[in-house]
């Protein structure tokens, strides 16, 4: 049986750098990723504080320092760079519009948008992640962001030299992070963080389908402890805890469970679950570094949801093309499938000749084992003959008998043959005529008739051919 998984991991081969910056509003997270081949290891990480007041132009310089000697140690022709904003920051809802819009979204939504935001359209960067068909609508998860957040971060990286190639959500960078650390997540997961006195809430829901491997963010909830106690959000949780087959938790929870009545819920820790999957890797030492390593993974071709908040178009990086590596991949594979495909004829035309020459060896003896075999036929034929003449015995003995008893002196037999009851007499005689009723006369012989006419000789004799059958005596049986 074929591993589909194999084949998946094969497609995922390289030799990449990525960074991930994680924004919040008092606190920068970087880290930098490596991958060799399927191995991926944690190059760096670092945490800067900047202050969170409302003078932008303070606070560009301060992010501006604090990127300065990360950014000192940056491949910018090697490492593509993403950057991942706090959920405060992002605003996120569903969207149900008629089916007829799943042609066109994009233009639908930009239509739609100003309804569903308290933002005016020219002041927010936004994205979506379609959910499928939910009964006679068409769902999605839309994502946006005020303009003046994002172009803080674009502008203070462009003093750098450095352009991100996509700006998301901790929701999508948490849910890369979460299917990358835990692999196959079948069926619904939930994703339960805190920071700062808020909790964000994710809901997930994969399936499988032989090759094809399907995944859907649900949902992206931000709450702060307030709206918590209030009960909205303890209600919600409750119920998609229900419907989901997986808890996974990260930051600091503890207060939210221990207010929701379930401090000893069974859940899977997703700091731990990085630290398993960068065994040996020093880092990840603090939670809030994962919306940046989700975000990081991404240039490693280890993500699943590629959402891009960044004005324009779409991400990059949902291009086609292939890396050097994965067309070196591809081509050595379709070479191997070329050569393998072609080996068959080749592989048949050395068999045949080895065949050839085996039967050239074994030629003589074959040779030798027709002739014994014909010699075989022939004595088998032979004996065949002699029993037959074995058992007619008895008759030729008292045709001769007869033929010596009738025939008068002066007949002379030249040649003689016996077959199925039938005796032809060849021979030459004074007059051959009179031979007819002899044979008659015999008790052995009937129906005597010349085979061909007589014919007279110069020394005054017929030569004859004559033809008679054998009687068979009443009430007896005559061998044969």
């Amino acid at each position: 049986m074929i591993d589909l998984n194999w084949f998946r991991d094969l497609s995922r081969a390289d030799f990449l750098k990525s960074a991930g910056l994680y924004v919040t509003p008092d606190r920068l997270y970087l880290v930098r990723l490596r991958k060799d081949l399927f191995r991926l290891s944690l190059i760096e990480e670092e945490i800067r504080e900047i202050p969170s007041g409302e003078d932008a132009a303070s606070r560009r310089q301060a992010i501006g320092e604090a990127l300065r000697s990360f950014l000192s140690r940056f491949d910018l022709a090697k490492e593509p760079f993403y950057v991942c904003l706090s959920p405060d920051q992002v605003v996120s809802l569903e969207l149900f519009l008629p089916q007829a819009a799943a042609e066109n979204l994009s233009q639908v939504v930009e239509y739609e948008i100003e309804r569903y935001l308290p933002f005016r359209r020219e002041e927010v960067y936004y994205d979506f992640l379609p959910l499928g068909k939910k009964g006679d609508k068409v769902g999605l998860l839309l994502f946006a962001v005020p303009r003046r957040i994002v172009d803080e971060i674009l502008d203070t990286l462009a003093a750098f030299g450095v352009k991100p190639r996509a700006v998301e959500s901790s929701a999508t960078a948490l849910s890369n992070y979460l299917l990358f650390c835990a692999g196959a997540v079948t069926g619904s997961a939930l994703v339960l963080g805190g920071q700062n006195n808020a909790w964000e809430l994710i809901g997930l829901r994969g399936d499988d389908n032989g090759w094809r491997r399907e995944r859907k963010l649900l949902f992206a909830h931000w709450l702060p402890q307030t709206e918590w106690a209030q009960g909205p959000g303890r209600a919600f949780f409750h119920g998609a805890l229900e419907e989901s087959t997986r808890l996974f938790t990260w930051g600091y929870i503890s207060d939210l469970l221990l207010s929701l009545g379930v401090e000893s819920l069974k859940c899977d820790d997703l700091l731990v679950l990085g630290k398993e999957k960068f065994a040996g890797k020093k880092g990840l030492g603090h939670p809030l570094f994962l919306p940046a390593v989700g975000a990081a993974l991404r240039g490693l071709r280890e993500a699943t949801f590629t959402l891009n908040l960044l004005p324009g178009a779409k991400e990059e990086g949902r291009r086609k093309a292939l890396s050097w590596v994965n067309a070196s991949l591809a081509l050595l594979l379709l070479i191997g499938l070329a050569v393998w495909g072609a080996s068959y004829p080749v592989r048949d035309e050395i068999r045949l000749r080895q065949l050839q020459k085996e039967n050239q060896k074994l030629a003589p003896a074959v040779e030798v084992l027709r002739k014994e075999e014909e010699e075989l036929n022939r004595l088998r034929k032979e004996t065949g003959l002699l029993s037959g003449l074995k058992e007619r015995r008895g008759v030729i003995l008292r045709m001769l008998d007869e033929l010596s008893r009738v025939v008068p002196n002066n007949a002379y037999l030249s040649n003689l043959r016996f077959r199925e009851g039938t005796v032809e007499l060849h021979g030459s005689a004074e007059n051959a005529s009179h031979l007819v009723p002899l044979l008659e006369r015999s008790a052995l012989f009937e129906n005597v008739t010349f085979n061909a006419p007589s014919s007279r000789s110069r020394d005054n004799r017929e030569s004859f051919s004559l033809k008679a059958e054998i009687e068979r005596p009443k009430g007896s049986q005559v061998k044969r």
